[in-house]
C-alpha cells in the first residue's frame, strides 16, 4: 500500500461539517443502545415544526429526475449522519451531558439550524420511549479544519444561527489515509445488510463492498452533484480480491419503534474485518468516507457506523455493551 492517498479529484469540491450538539439532561434515564439507534420515529415528529419544503429536504429528499441516475444510486438519504458511540449507553442524572455528534454533508451543511430546532423539540419529550431523559440543548460545537471544536451557538443566545467551518473531503482523506500494510474495518454499530431479501449475518467483504461504495456514492451524487465512479463493476472485481478475514463477527437483534407506537425487532451486524492485499489501496478511500456516512439500514441515524484500524491499534470489543 503506498504512503500517498489515492482518491478521485473531485472530492476536492466536496464540503462537510461535523457538529456536536451538547445536550443538557432534565430528567434521569436509562439509555440502552436501541435508544441511541431509534431516533428517526421521534425526530420526524419532531420536524412537525418545520415549513414542509425544509423538513422534506431534510428527512425525505427528492429523487434526481435523471433516469440513469435513479438506477444507479440509492434513493436520497438525509443529508446528514447521527454518529452515536455504544459507550454512551447507560445511566444518566438530571445535569449529565450527552454529546452527540452529526456529520452534514454538501447543501446538508445550510440544514443545521433546522436539527438544532428538531432537537429542541424533541427535548420536550425525551430519549427514552417512556418519556425519560428530557433534555435542553445548551450549546452547539462544530469541528475545525485544525482538529478543534469551537462553539457555534449556546442556549443563552438562542437568536444566533450556527455557522460551522465548512470540511474539505479531500483533505479529510489525507489525513485519515493508513499507513502502509493491512488495515482492521471495525462496525461500532449494528450494521443491517440485505440483499436480495437476505439479511447478511458475516457478509464476505465482497459482499460487504458494494454496500459501501453505493452508500457514498450515492450521498456524494445527492448532495455534492458529483459521481466520482466511472466504473462501479472495475470496483466490484477488486474487492473479490482483497483479502480479508473477520476477526470476530456478532449479531445483535434490538426492538425499534415502528409505526403505530408498537415495537419491531430488527438487527445487525458488528465485529472487525481485517484487509490487506493487492488491490486495497484503490478501494480505501471508499472504506474511509463509509467511515463518516456509515452504512446499511438506517445509517443516516446511526447504525452501521464504523471505523478504519491499523491492526495494531483496536478498540475494545463493543460485546459488552451490546449485551443489554
Amino acid at each position: 500500500m503506498s504512503f500517498y492517498p489515492v482518491f478521485p479529484a473531485q472530492l476536492a469540491t466536496a464540503e462537510f461539517a461535523l457538529i456536536r450538539f451538547g445536550l443538557d439532561l432534565l430528567s434521569p434515564c436509562r439509555l440502552v443502545p436501541a435508544d441511541l439507534l431509534s431516533l428517526r420515529p421521534p425526530l420526524l415528529r419532531a420536524a412537525g415544526g418545520l415549513a414542509p419544503a425544509r423538513r422534506n429536504g431534510l428527512l425525505n429528499p427528492r429523487p434526481s429526475s435523471d433516469p440513469v441516475a435513479v438506477r444507479r444510486y440509492q434513493k436520497p438519504a438525509p443529508p446528514f449522519v447521527l454518529r452515536p458511540e455504544p459507550r454512551q449507553a447507560g445511566d444518566y442524572l438530571e445535569g449529565d451531558r450527552l454529546d452527540l455528534e452529526v456529520l452534514f454533508l454538501g447543501t446538508g451543511t445550510l440544514a443545521i439550524g433546522d436539527l438544532l430546532a428538531m432537537l429542541q423539540t424533541l427535548g420536550e419529550d425525551g430519549l427514552t420511549p417512556d418519556g425519560g431523559g428530557r433534555f435542553e440543548v445548551a450549546q452547539v460545537d462544530g469541528l475545525g479544519a485544525d482538529g478543534t471544536w469551537r462553539r457555534l451557538w449556546r442556549s443563552t443566545r438562542p437568536g444566533d444561527e450556527p455557522v460551522p467551518e465548512l470540511l474539505l473531503l479531500d483533505h479529510w482523506l489525507d489525513r485519515h489515509w493508513p499507513a502502509p500494510g493491512g488495515v482492521v474495518l471495525e462496525l461500532l454499530t449494528p450494521a443491517r445488510l440485505v440483499s436480495g431479501g437476505r439479511v447478511l449475518r458475516r457478509p464476505q467483504f465482497r459482499q460487504l463492498f458494494p454496500f459501501l461504495l453505493r452508500r457514498v456514492t450515492s450521498m456524494l451524487h445527492a448532495h455534492c452533484g458529483l459521481e466520482p465512479v466511472d466504473e462501479p463493476a472495475r470496483l466490484l472485481e477488486t474487492a473479490a480480491a482483497v483479502e480479508a478475514a473477520w476477526l470476530d463477527c456478532r449479531w445483535l437483534d434490538w426492538r425499534t419503534p415502528a409505526a403505530g407506537g408498537d415495537a419491531e425487532l430488527v438487527g445487525g451486524c458488528l465485529g472487525r474485518l481485517s484487509l490487506a492485499g493487492e488491490g486495497l489501496e484503490e478501494l480505501l478511500w471508499i472504506v474511509l468516507l463509509a467511515t463518516l456516512f456509515g452504512i446499511g439500514k438506517g445509517a443516516a441515524y446511526g447504525a452501521g457506523r464504523c471505523v478504519l484500524l491499523p491492526p495494531g491499534d483496536l478498540l475494545p470489543v463493543a460485546g459488552p455493551i451490546y449485551s443489554h
